[in-house]
């Protein structure tokens, strides 16, 4: 029986110390510093429920690399599908994107990130893209508070390569927060947002609140699983709630 007891306390010890380990690895990278650059595959389902008794469901793969210490590409392929009257409710293909991002400065205090990204014309049908060629600038700045939350408004600007009725132009404020948890294998983000359609002529706010976990090592990094709910606030919203629900490795 004392070496039954033995072994036991033994391996519990060694459980303890494997997740106490990994929780630290987990803290070094979450995912959720936009100065870090990093190795990352990411799949999600969204559901997207829009005014009017409409609603769209996507789903989206994701394949992020560095290239350099400053500079990561990410590759995007998202599938749609739309609830709508008069709309064909099947899973097509929507605009394929890849997006550079760039570290231009970091530094104990802060950071400052720049995102470039384009969107190729390759909806299977109109609803599913933008109707052209886009493109998307992004510049970040990211401030590292001393309780160890980070601070990181945002400002981006999309915009159609082509005229016509279905022309994009549509900037967002954002003000990204990822407070400091007492667990590092959690993590959150908080993602208030303004949100201005220039040719719509719409302007309008939303929430999103990312809670999400480090589960354990897989191929050679980390899989985390997460949710995110988001809400549109303003009488010109096109949308009234989002979820959605993913799966990512990073850091192999």
């Amino acid at each position: 029986m004392k070496i039954i007891r033995h072994v036991m306390a033994s391996a519990l010890a060694l459980v303890s110390l494997a997740g106490a380990v990994w929780a630290q690895s987990a803290a070094a990278d979450n995912g959720t510093d936009p100065t870090k650059l990093r190795r990352m595959v990411w799949g999600y389902y969204e559901h997207l429920d829009l005014r009017g008794g409409a609603s769209r469901d996507t789903v989206k793969l994701m394949y992020e690399t560095p290239i350099s210490p400053k500079t990561s590409l990410r590759f995007a392929m998202p599938f749609a599908a739309f609830d709508a009257p008069g709309l064909d409710d099947s899973l097509g293909l929507g605009d394929i994107s890849l997006r550079v991002t760039h570290l231009l400065s970091v530094t104990p205090d802060h950071g400052v990130v720049l995102q470039g990204e384009i969107f190729a014309d390759t909806a299977e049908r109109p609803e599913l893209g933008y109707g052209s060629a886009a493109v998307k600038a992004t510049v970040i700045y990211a401030k590292f508070l001393e309780s160890g939350a980070i601070f990181a408004p945002a400002l981006a600007h999309t915009e159609t390569l082509s005229g016509g009725a279905g022309k994009v132009s549509e900037t967002v404020a954002d003000f990204y927060f990822v407070p400091k948890l007492a667990n590092p294998a959690n993590y959150m983000t908080i993602d208030p947002a303004i949100v201005a359609n220039w040719e719509g002529e719409a302007y309008y706010g939303s929430l999103a609140v990312t809670m999400g976990r480090t589960l354990g090592p897989a191929m050679g990094g980390a899989m985390q699983a997460y949710v995110k709910p988001s809400i549109f606030v303003g009488g010109e919203r096109p949308s009234d709630w989002a979820i959605e629900v993913g799966v990512r490795v990073l850091g192999f």
